[in-house]
């Protein structure tokens, strides 16, 4: 799924550009600053998400937005910074275990059903690293592998939505966190299943 060509998108994109990129340049910001405030935003999303869900959504926006900038600093000889961009992937998986745990802990907190919450959690985990997986063995082969709409882009936009509603809605927490992770683990199954059956029609 092609987020930037939505108008919010753009919008988005627009504002990063124009406001916050350069505010951070003057504030002496690097890859390295935004790689590392990234990764702090992402291990606090938990414990935001303990305290209320409006400091969890916060956290989840901090951190999609440090994704975002990364791009925008680029190194001042212009060449890629193979070393940063492996610590960015690997942030990326881990944003995606506390990103869940996150709302792992708004489970806890409901009392109810823990233990089949956090067996969708795993589940839900598992598969966000399939298809990441699945992604680079791909191109590793020389093949491109997009199928699926639940891709690193969407899975945070979705997180963002669910966050929101949950912040919104107090009243139907409880039935809004199962809904979410319902459908989160659905369409990422898909999204795996997509890229598999893509990569074999390639091999054929």
């Amino acid at each position: 799924m092609n987020w930037k060509d939505c108008t919010l998108t753009k919008t988005y994109y627009g504002w990063i550009e124009s406001r916050i990129f350069p505010w951070l340049q003057k504030k002496g910001f690097t890859q390295n600053r935004i790689t590392v405030s990234r990764l702090i935003f992402s291990l606090l999303v938990p414990l935001g998400f303990y305290a209320h869900p409006f400091w969890g959504l916060l956290l989840l926006v901090l951190s999609g937005m440090a994704e975002t900038l990364y791009d925008y600093f680029v190194p001042e000889n212009d060449e890629p910074n193979k070393i940063l961009d492996l610590w960015n992937s690997i942030i990326d998986r881990i944003s995606d275990v506390f990103y869940l745990a996150g709302f792992w802990v708004l489970f806890w907190q409901q009392g109810k059903w823990i233990i089949q919450a956090s067996m969708a959690i795993f589940v839900a985990i598992l598969l966000c690293f399939l298809i990441n997986y699945v992604k680079v063995r791909a191109e590793v082969l020389g093949a491109e592998c997009d199928a699926g709409i639940m891709d690193r882009t969407t899975r945070v936009v979705y997180q963002l939505g669910w966050a929101f509603l949950l912040f919104i809605l107090p009243g139907a927490r409880e039935g809004l966190l199962w809904i979410g992770l319902v459908v989160f683990i659905a369409i990422c199954l898909l999204t795996f299943v997509e890229r598999v059956s893509q990569i074999f029609s390639k091999a054929r």
